[in-house]
């Protein structure tokens, strides 16, 4: 039985999150969420994705707040992150590279650039466990 891998999806504008899922479903797991603070219940409730596909614009807590508390985390440390963001700002990305993302795309993008990147993070995090 070929278990497929989770990932998590947080993005606050509902179209995308929704195209997201559907294109990355037919592959993976999938868990979407609107905003940070949803997300971190989700994962409180013993839930670890694969990996994190997180919006850097989103309401309350932000995406570089929300990678944060991802980081300093003992239980979510070592998640893989990619950030999708239209975000123009250098700083902010900076911060991201800083804190520890795995990847970076902007909006707009292609899904199957998404998917290759996924993909890519989980076969170089097998051969890391192996």
């Amino acid at each position: 039985m070929n278990i497929k891998e989770q990932i998590l999806i947080i993005e606050d504008h509902k179209a995308l999150r929704i195209l997201m899922s559907n294109f990355l479903k037919r592959r993976f797991n999938v868990k979407t969420t609107a905003g940070g603070y949803e997300a971190l219940a989700w994962m409180n409730e013993g839930n670890i994705p694969d990996v994190i596909i997180l919006d850097i614009n989103l309401p309350m807590l932000s995406g570089v707040e929300l990678l944060n508390n991802i980081r300093i985390s003992g239980f979510f440390q070592d998640i893989p992150v990619v950030v999708v963001s239209g975000e123009e700002d250098g700083k902010t990305i900076e911060k991201c590279l800083e804190i520890g993302i795995n990847g970076y795309m902007k909006k707009p993008f292609n899904p199957y650039n998404l998917q290759k990147k996924i993909l890519t993070i989980l076969k170089n995090k097998q051969s890391i466990k192996i």
